[in-house]
């Protein structure tokens, strides 16, 4: 499951819905993603970054090597199913996985995970102003440096996992054959769609970003504009702007589990060469038409809905530029936190810094059509 942010979008909870029979008697039905999964179907039916599959059980901690485990990942969606993150100060290089289930029960065998063949932590590097994952708004640029202390296994699902609740043990391993003491973390597959309120189409009226104490509002129609300075061919330095505006932003969302959402935005930038000759802004003003096709899910315990991005069309002046069908377990996903209030729709996506800290904020205004 990519996280990529990020960012683009976990826990197990319980709901019990209840209705009525002919004879007036209640009767409850729990939802898939409170039912147990047993331990052999998931141990058959993942595909674990960088990993061995082995009989038996791993070896007995020494607990000589320790490690931190990031326990707030714990729901995960069928296409793309889910990522087991980590850092560690000690110089580990591999890692042990098994299965458990909801009862405590260990499923036989494990996965034995050689770590330089999986994915390292992101430290997310800001530029002066940057785009944000969600709405895939591409003003400016942002880039990724590795932590090298820090890793993401990247666990993918075949068909047979469905809607349910099970667990995780992990342990990390040095060279010398040091053991950590293990850690656990219970995961819910969460079912497509999840809370029928979200459905509709929501119209975006503004954004806003947190940063630094500081609050910065993105108005639908309003051109947002930055300072920039551009050396001249003769030597002077001039100022000019590079202004964004969002045109629209339509999210639909259906009560199908699937999405679509449509942004519209105009670039105003300038034409580099020409300005250094001319020693004067040249602007270009470039129309954009952002697509974003797949999955969602609701995660009722932290009121969060996940986004599964599994087809993404960018079109310039009319002209497809970039067109990306995601296979499984490749999708881009996003968690936003999600507050209903009528006909108001509120998302909100974080980004963290390298210790776990919200670095940047930003909230989504919807209202509905």
């Amino acid at each position: 499951m990519k996280f990529k942010i990020n960012h683009l979008f976990l826990s197990i909870f319980i709901v019990l819905f209840v209705s009525c029979s002919s004879d007036d008697t209640p009767k409850q039905e729990v939802l898939a993603e409170t039912v147990p999964i047993v331990k052999e179907i998931v141990f058959e039916n993942i595909i674990v970054e960088g990993a061995t599959k082995k009989t038996g059980t791993p070896n007995t901690p020494n607990e000589i090597v320790s490690f931190t485990l990031n326990k707030k990942n714990t729901s995960a969606v069928m296409i793309d199913g889910f990522d087991v993150e980590f850092n560690s100060e000690d110089d580990i290089i591999g890692a042990y996985l098994q299965i458990k289930d909801s009862e405590g029960n260990l499923a036989d065998g494990f996965y034995d995970i050689d770590l330089s063949k999986v994915g390292k932590k992101s430290q997310y590097v800001k530029n002066k102003k940057r785009t944000n994952s969600f709405i895939a708004v591409k003003q400016s640029t942002q880039k990724h440096v590795s932590d090298e202390k820090g890793f993401v296994v990247d666990v993918d699902f075949k068909e047979a996992i469905e809607p349910g609740i099970f667990c995780y043990v992990i342990c990390v391993y040095d060279a010398k054959g040091n053991i950590s003491a293990p850690q656990e973390v219970c995961v819910t597959v969460q079912s497509w769609g999840g809370n029928d309120d979200l459905a509709g189409i929501w119209n975006n009226t503004k954004t806003e970003s947190f940063e630094d104490g500081e609050t910065t509002t993105v108005n639908v129609g309003t051109k947002d504009c930055y300072e920039l300075t551009l050396n001249c061919t003769n030597g002077s330095i001039i100022k000019y702007n590079e202004c964004l505006t969002i045109d629209s932003f339509k999210f639909t969302i259906n009560i199908d589990g699937t999405y679509v959402y449509e942004i519209k935005t105009t670039n105003d930038y300038i034409n580099y060469s020409a300005s250094r000759a001319a020693c004067e802004a040249v602007v270009t003003e470039e129309k954009i038409h952002n697509i974003s096709k797949g999955n969602w899910a609701y995660d009722q315990e932290k009121g969060e809905i996940i986004i599964v991005e599994l087809v993404s069309i960018d079109t310039e002046e009319d002209e497809t530029t970039e067109a990306e069908t995601y296979d499984a377990g490749d999708a881009e996903i996003f968690v936003l936190k999600a507050v209903l209030n009528g006909n108001n729709l509120t998302l909100g996506e974080e980004f963290l810094d390298e210790k776990g800290t919200v670095e940047e904020y930003f909230k989504y205004y919807f209202d509905k059509e």
